[in-house]
């Protein structure tokens, strides 16, 4: 079958054609951007690598162990090197041995002062509580003049006190560097007890310690049937220091007791008579019987010589 022809010269574009040509026109479109996308990236990629070539690597620093090395060995040297500067310094090499005589000649040198000085010895005291033992005794007994604080022992210094006649008890300190304090807690004095040409004061537990000087307002008893003095440490029953107390309150004007082992305690009446009542506590009561055998003798007319209550339940007098 034959095609028909167009006939020459014929410009007329058949439908067909022209979508053919629209059809390339949109391809040739489409193709030139991929072509330039392409071509762009390979250059993008020639000029990276390019650049990476030309580029030198950046010189990275660590530190350098020889100069660390350096300086240890210019410090075992004795120099450091600072600013263009040299500072020798000085080399000490001390052995344990060394170091170990060192430390015993300054305790040595520290020993030798502690012992030697007079910061370090005990002069005086700082005394509380002494109202009847004078404060020299006390410091002659403990027995620290001159001493070193540091061979003090104030337990054995407290037990010297409290040997002392008319010190009950005693506490005792010792502080740094040259300082003792001393408490005493004394025997109170109630009775000045005159014997054997001596007299000693007597508290009210009936101990007997020295008589240190005058002191008012103890009662004093004189003993008529003792030629002994009495000794220290000695006790005086409790029964005759509370009768001669009790008396004394009961018969303020007595000025003078008399005490023997046989009758006790008596006075001497202001009526030219003795009146014995023995010891204890029932004073008042003895005092009340003496009182009326008295005014019964009176009167009577009957002058006794004494008249003894010691017995309350049976008083008896002699002319």
């Amino acid at each position: 079958m034959t095609m028909p022809r167009r006939p020459a010269g014929d410009d007329t574009i058949t439908r067909a054609e022209a979508a053919r040509a629209r059809r390339r026109q949109r391809d040739t479109r489409t193709a030139r951007p991929a072509s330039r996308t392409v071509s762009q990236v390979r250059s993008t990629v020639e000029e990276a690598v390019a650049t990476r070539i030309r580029t030198p690597k950046r010189a990275t620093t660590r530190p350098t162990r020889r100069t660390s090395n350096w300086n240890a060995a210019a410090a075992r040297a004795g120099k450091v090197r600072s600013a263009g500067a040299s500072v020798a310094l000085p080399q000490i090499h001390l052995t344990w041995r060394a170091a170990s005589l060192a430390i015993v000649m300054l305790l040595g040198s520290l020993l030798f002062h502690l012992l030697s000085s007079p910061d370090y010895f005990v002069t005086a005291i700082s005394l509380e509580g002494a109202m009847y033992v004078p404060g020299e005794e006390i410091y002659n007994a403990s027995g620290v003049n001159n001493v070193n604080i540091l061979w003090l022992d104030p337990a054995q210094i407290q037990t010297g006190l409290e040997a002392v006649p008319g010190i009950k008890s005693a506490v005792v300190e010792a502080h740094w560097p040259n300082s003792v304090y001393v408490k005493v807690i004394e025997n109170e004095p109630v009775l000045a007890w005159s014997q054997g040409g001596q007299t000693m004061w007597v508290d009210r537990d009936g101990i007997a310690f020295p008589a240190r000087g005058e002191l008012s307002g103890l009662l004093p008893i004189a003993v008529d049937d003792a030629t002994l003095p009495l000794a220290e440490g000695s006790r005086i029953p409790v029964s005759v220091v509370e009768g001669a107390l009790l008396l004394k309150q009961l018969r303020s004007n007595i000025e003078l007791l008399h005490y023997d082992t046989s009758n006790g305690l008596s006075y001497q009446d202001g009526r030219s008579w003795r009146g014995y009542f023995g010891a204890g506590t029932d004073m008042e009561v003895k005092l009340a019987v003496y009182e009326t055998l008295i005014a019964d003798l009176l009167a009577r007319d009957i002058r006794p010589t004494m008249i003894s209550v010691v017995d309350k339940d049976a008083p008896y007098y002699r002319r």
